[in-house]
């Protein structure tokens, strides 16, 4: 298939990343399509960064509109957008950074019945999803279509976690050692997958989270905390994975690998790593 050839707005829009990537790598980069599941902290963040450099074709999926507490770290968060969606804003913000850019936005929650039919056609997922069921569909979607997916996770107070699963590869459910493993996602299992990131807020008070919130977070009293600075080490490194594989590059964190973010260790704040024991814990990452 003939692709066409950039216009002179694409050639001077991206010419300073010409020399860290070569012009056949951008011209990749043009032609790729992507989804981004997720727009707010996270996702946001990463959509603008894929946009940036110059990804021709976005597809973003968030359910949600702005509130006054997304202003502390949401790209696209600002007074004047409060209350409109997330996804219409995210698309009409970044058409203002590229007018050539072509995708479709979606304000719709991805659960099991839809995620195949979502990420369908495209070349790379970006999974920056706060459910952990939603997660797991993703994956197992991706992994299905045979799409190269990257996961993040991050957990109070500085900490943070990136993967990238290849086709062929060791799969995330797996890799996490979560208790949907080879299950359907009944009810039960759900549940069995939400008591997860409950362990992993208590997990965090052992590394500096407040005890306090770890308990009302787990009765729903409170959500997930995280800084402005957490959610940008997030998508910048997420979409730096993303950009090696389209571009055909080894990514640093392929699976079993992870990028470890830690702000709080005074030896390595961040470091690609394998697990000692085969798999991440995920009541830990």
């Amino acid at each position: 298939m003939h692709n066409p050839q950039p216009s002179d707005f694409y050639k001077e829009f991206t010419q300073k990343n010409i020399g860290v990537y070569s012009e056949t790598q951008q011209n990749r980069l043009k032609d790729a399509r992507i989804i981004i599941l997720g727009l707010g902290g996270v996702g946001g963040f990463e959509a603008m960064l894929a946009a940036r450099h110059g990804i021709g074709h976005i597809t973003g999926v968030d359910p949600d509109t702005f509130e006054t507490s997304n202003l502390n770290r949401q790209m696209f968060a600002y007074t004047d957008t409060l209350g409109e969606p997330k996804a219409a804003v995210a698309e009409r913000e970044l058409k203002r950074i590229n007018p050539e850019l072509k995708g479709e936005f979606h304000a719709i929650s991805v659960d099991e019945h839809n995620a195949q039919d979502l990420i369908a056609g495209h070349d790379l997922v970006l999974e920056a999803l706060d459910d952990m069921c939603a997660r797991v569909c993703v994956h197992r979607a991706a992994r299905a279509l045979g799409i190269p997916s990257i996961s993040m996770s991050g957990s109070p107070p500085h900490r943070g976690f990136i993967s990238s699963f290849l086709p062929g590869g060791i799969d995330y459910e797996t890799l996490l050692g979560l208790p949907s493993q080879g299950k359907p996602l009944t009810p039960e299992v759900k549940q069995a997958i939400r008591a997860v990131k409950n362990k992993r807020a208590q997990y965090s008070v052992t590394l500096g989270a407040p005890q306090s919130w770890a308990d009302d977070y787990c009765v729903g009293k409170a959500g997930w905390i995280i800084t402005p600075i957490r959610a940008a080490l997030l998508a910048t490194f997420s979409v730096h994975e993303a950009i090696q594989i389209l571009v055909g590059l080894p990514p640093l964190a392929a699976a079993p690998k992870a990028l470890l973010i830690d702000l709080d260790n005074d030896d390595s704040q961040v470091r690609v790593a394998s697990p000692e024991q085969g798999i991440w814990p995920a009541e830990q990452f």
